[in-house]
């Protein structure tokens, strides 16, 4: 999609699309680690694991306190809140087995942490391809959507995302998993965050965790 149909009423599309694409491709890092999980780096790995989980349960939190409420107001996504919740007692169950990983390495299960992972997957891809389905431009236009308020409400939910998030894991998680082609193009970010703090400072403290992310940092 180019920079021209990113605007306006496809604006939240395309930025949906990217945001999924960094949480599938966590996914399938994740999964394939799990095949032969690095007994020696489980720090890093965990740490790893544990933010794409927490991206993902902030991602649906801002869906839910932002996007649904102002696009219920023409459209129905009941299917997609419900769709949330089967999601969540599957990642829920993912949290608690990461967590007391990271704590005691001996609680490490990969193959019961696998087996959570691939019953996870076909909820969650299919959540992700219908949501982005349901949204596109011509569907959120024929609805009746406003197109200001749209925006408005798309300034709203980026401006809690980015004070709400934790900047020294979200950023570089993000762009560790950016395709490189679209890497200066989204999202809009100054220069100096792209190419310095982030890559040089904020990836500096978990660095460990970046090595499992599937593309460059900067």
């Amino acid at each position: 999609m180019g920079e021209s149909e990113s605007r306006g009423f496809g604006q939240l599309q395309h930025d949906m699309i990217h945001v999924h694409s960094i949480y599938k491709l966590g996914y399938d890092k994740i999964v394939q680690v799990l095949a032969e999980p690095p007994m020696d780096d489980l720090s890093n790995f965990l740490g790893y694991c544990s933010v794409w989980a927490a991206g993902i349960i902030e991602h649906h939190d801002n869906e839910e306190l932002f996007l649904f409420p102002f696009l219920n107001q023409n459209m129905d996504f009941s299917g997609e809140a419900a769709q949330h919740k089967v999601i969540h007692d599957i990642l829920d169950q993912l949290v608690v087995s990461i967590q007391a990983a990271k704590e005691d390495h001996a609680k490490f299960k990969p193959g019961e942490l696998k087996e959570l992972m691939e019953k996870f997957r076909e909820p969650f891809f299919t959540h992700l391809d219908d949501e982005v389905a349901h949204i596109s431009a011509e569907k959120i236009k024929s609805a009746g959507v406003d197109e200001q308020e749209l925006a408005d409400m798309l300034k709203k939910l980026e401006k809690h995302a980015v004070e709400s998030a934790d900047q020294w894991t979200v950023l570089p998680f993000m762009r560790g998993h950016t395709q490189p082609e679209f890497k200066d193009t989204w999202p809009v970010l100054p220069w100096f965050l792209r190419k310095v703090v982030i890559p040089y400072i904020l990836a500096k403290r978990y660095s460990g965790y970046w090595k499992y992310c599937p593309y460059a940092m900067s």
